[in-house]
């Protein structure tokens, strides 16, 4: 049973335990979360967090033979990134450089539904078909992570004919998302990983991801 009295539109219940999205044990709620925190955090996960993070898509591993070295995450990234946001928006765009391509990538996220979006150039025979058929394996382990997922072919707006394969990623998180860093962690680096993993599977099938190389606007 919720607190007596209606919260304003402005606020957000938030519950000390996510687990089920629904009441917690005793139904004991902590302080509201207000719509303007809730935005920072959001702003924070999408231009600091994964920022950080999706340097990490690539990255050095010592070699068994060289002598045993301590190397941490962050020194041994080596994946390039580039963003653009707008401020207050609930969605950020990346160009991830890593393994020789470019794969630009949008992650949209609303409070606790996190949405990623792949966007490979159409070129050729390469349509929304073709491109599940080759990533079909990555599709098979991000699903267990908890991912569902959609194709399309998307025209660009310029009247030139060119497209993009889209690959959608959808998954809902706890509903304290925003202030549970656990759940933080997971989602991110479960990004990290679905992204890496894109990327390599990407390149054993001979599929180029980079729209700058296709020569598409970015």
């Amino acid at each position: 049973m919720c607190p007596a009295g209606t919260p304003s539109k402005n606020l957000l219940w938030t519950e000390l335990s996510g687990a089920t999205g629904t009441h917690t044990k005793g139904n004991v709620f902590s302080r509201m979360l207000t719509i303007v925190e809730a935005q920072q955090r959001t702003e924070e996960f999408l231009t600091g967090q994964m920022l950080q993070a999706l340097q990490t898509v690539d990255y050095q591993v010592p070699s068994f033979d060289s002598e045993p070295q301590s190397l941490d995450l962050a020194t041994a990234a080596r994946a390039t990134v580039e963003i653009r946001h707008v401020r207050g928006a609930s969605d950020a765009s990346y160009i991830v450089g890593a393994f020789g391509d470019e794969l630009l990538m949008q992650l949209q996220l609303n409070v606790r539904r996190l949405v990623v979006v792949y966007r490979v150039p159409g070129v050729g025979a390469l349509d929304a078909t073709s491109l599940a058929v080759h990533l079909d394996r990555w599709r098979i382990g991000a699903e267990h992570a908890g991912w569902q997922f959609g194709w399309r072919d998307a025209p660009i707006t310029d009247q030139t004919g060119r497209r993009y394969v889209e690959t959608y990623c959808y998954a809902f998180a706890a509903s304290d998302f925003l202030e549970n860093e656990l759940e933080q962690l997971y989602w991110r680096t479960d990004i990290v990983q679905m992204t890496r993993y894109y990327m390599l599977e990407a390149a054993r099938c001979g599929v180029r991801l980079s729209p700058r190389h296709a020569g598409f606007p970015v």
